[in-house]
């Protein structure tokens, strides 16, 4: 399956699911009055916005340039990852203020066997989901997909946190300590939400040196280095940035070496095919 088609389904996927959870949750959370089960479908919500969102981008950053976008739309991708990681950071911000005014509030108490069957439906949904993209993932490389597999890891693990904390509650409401059993669902919307939240300071942080055009992480460098070793070219004389799923890549060469351009730079494509990378390659003659 081509990457752009299995991106694409991936993405879909994701949108359905998303919406399939947040009614779900919506429902079966003002009929439990729980804010966690409420702060669970508000994330699968957020999730379906988002996920059109991506798809949104997709569309936008393959659109070929113009004379409008003479290099294209290369930062659509991260535009798109850090506009979903400052919401993901908004929620559970919010999460957190909610939850403090609850507990100032005396805590809150809930329906127990509700929310008990609805953590353990979730957390077999989200799980679901979340390795049906992964995947997608392994064929479509993506940071737009990458961003998507991250925002259902996290709904999986808050998914299983919740059907956790409900467990525990109910086993509280059989002790003598029943009567602190109100404060349960505040107190886990503080832990979830306060977990998570460096997951989208992570996103937010990643599509900043993306848009500032930072060197790629990992081992893309020395992959590409390697590749173009064969014609004497020096770690110094290459310079990366990767932009979403696209890897734009200059090669510094002196005059002696021209007529060797053609094949670095189709050496350099071929290796960001194979790793399912879109190459923006130049070439720049130093003297």
């Amino acid at each position: 399956m081509p990457p752009f088609i299995a991106e694409r389904r991936a993405l879909k996927f994701s949108a359905i699911s998303a919406s399939l959870f947040a009614l779900a949750g919506l429902v079966i959370g003002l009929a439990s009055g729980s804010i966690t089960i409420l702060f669970d479908s508000g994330y699968s919500l957020l999730s379906l916005v988002l996920a059109s969102l991506s798809l949104f981008a997709l569309q936008q950053a393959r659109k070929p340039a113009d004379d409008h976008y003479p290099f294209g739309r290369l930062t659509v991708e991260p535009l798109a990852v850090l506009l979903k990681g400052v919401v993901i950071a908004l929620v559970c911000l919010v999460s957190l203020v909610s939850a403090l005014w609850s507990l100032a509030q005396g805590g809150r108490l809930v329906t127990l066997d509700l929310a008990l069957v609805f953590g353990a439906v979730n957390v077999m949904g989200c799980l679901l989901t979340w390795w049906w993209l992964a995947r997608y993932a392994r064929v479509a490389r993506s940071s737009l997909l990458a961003a998507e597999l991250r925002q259902w890891q996290m709904d999986t693990w808050l998914s299983a946190a919740v059907m956790l904390g409900f467990a525990l509650t109910w086993g509280l409401t059989l002790t003598p300590f029943a009567a602190y059993a109100r404060f349960a669902d505040p107190v886990m919307v503080l832990i979830i939400a306060g977990y998570f939240l460096p997951m989208p300071i992570r996103m937010v942080r990643g599509a900043l040196r993306e848009l500032m055009f930072g060197e790629p992480l990992g081992s893309v460098r020395q992959e590409v280095v390697r590749e173009v070793a064969d014609f004497d070219i020096a770690d110094d004389d290459v310079r990366l940035a990767q932009v979403g799923s696209f890897l734009m890549v200059d090669i510094q060469l002196d005059k002696q070496q021209i007529h060797d351009a053609e094949d670095i730079v189709d050496s350099v494509e071929q290796h960001c095919i194979r790793h399912n990378l879109r190459p923006v390659t130049s070439i720049t003659l130093v003297t």
